[in-house]
């Protein structure tokens, strides 16, 4: 793959000396150059297989003989809600807020990228990611990357085409909550609503809502905890956007834009379970077998 690259970057260096010597023909050319580009990327991209894997994904689970759970191994601290069981208002102020226009496009927003791109090259540097995309993003970290570069986004938009073709809209804004992270080892909507307000997710009320949302913008700078002044003003910038498509009256908006940050604050230990050497051992075992006879204890 470096050497690939490595080679793709002298190709594409001189092209662009070509360019320089013959506009017009670049003119010509550019169109089939993208796509071509684009498409030697679509092997880089998670395949339609472990998209489709990634949400039945399951950890290995230690049970004794009376039946009763001892262990789960996880990689992070989640648990997985369904849509049904998420407070609306998170579903509405997540699609108001990121993409209000979620249920219109195929996992990329068009209109919204082009504008990204026209205020990132006049300085306004600004992010024009679908929910679809951030989903590719979370799901696939190693393979999409976080770096500035339109090789990266060109990898998240076609690994989002690939999403919204595998999952309906439904289940991809089930993922995104249950995979997004809230800082404190909380990963996932129910596990923050837990850390941060004491109540599941399907008990959360707008402003609750709002503030979580509102972190998905930068988690460390929208703290709650630690910034509560950015966080109540990025809740509010969240409700301003749920009136503005139709979700609060504008009555209901300046009442709750008044309202106080109320936390009730108090990190999610890790389940130990009942046996917990018992647990580590087994685990240390399960890993070494897993490797060997290739399964992941984390997701099979």
């Amino acid at each position: 793959l470096t050497r690939i690259t490595t080679q793709a970057k002298a190709l594409a260096q001189r092209l662009w000396l070509w360019a320089r010597a013959h506009p017009w023909r670049a003119a010509a050319v550019l169109p089939v150059l993208a796509v071509l580009y684009v498409l030697v990327l679509v092997p880089f991209t998670p395949s339609i297989g472990d998209i489709s894997r990634a949400r039945t994904e399951k950890p290995a689970t230690v049970v004794a003989m009376d039946g009763k759970v001892l262990a789960t191994y996880q990689r992070i601290n989640r648990d997985w809600v369904k849509l049904p069981a998420i407070s609306p208002p998170v579903v509405q102020a997540l699609i108001a807020t990121e993409d209000h226009r979620f249920y219109e496009h195929h996992g990329i927003d068009v209109k919204r990228t082009l504008g990204a791109v026209v205020h990132t090259l006049t300085g306004d540097r600004q992010g024009g990611s679908t929910i679809t995309q951030q989903l590719a993003r979370n799901l696939y970290p190693e393979q999409i990357g976080r770096s500035v570069s339109i090789t990266r986004k060109l990898r998240e938009a076609i690994t989002a085409l690939k999403i919204e073709a595998v999952y309906s809209k439904d289940e991809i804004l089930e993922s995104y909550l249950n995979t997004v992270p809230f800082l404190y080892n909380a990963h996932g909507i129910e596990m923050a609503a837990r850390t941060y307000f004491d109540k599941g997710a399907g008990k959360l009320d707008v402003l609750e809502a709002a503030t979580l949302i509102g972190m998905l913008k930068g988690t460390a700078y929208y703290n709650p905890v630690t910034q509560p002044e950015r966080a109540v003003q990025r809740r509010n910038t969240v409700l301003a956007q749920m009136a503005k498509h139709g979700k609060l009256t504008d009555k209901q908006l300046e009442v709750l834009k008044k309202r106080p940050l109320k936390l009730d604050f108090e990190r999610q230990p890790e389940p130990l379970g009942p046996a917990p050497h018992l647990s580590r051992q087994l685990r240390r075992f399960l890993i070494d077998w897993a490797d060997r006879n290739g399964y992941d204890i984390f997701s099979d």
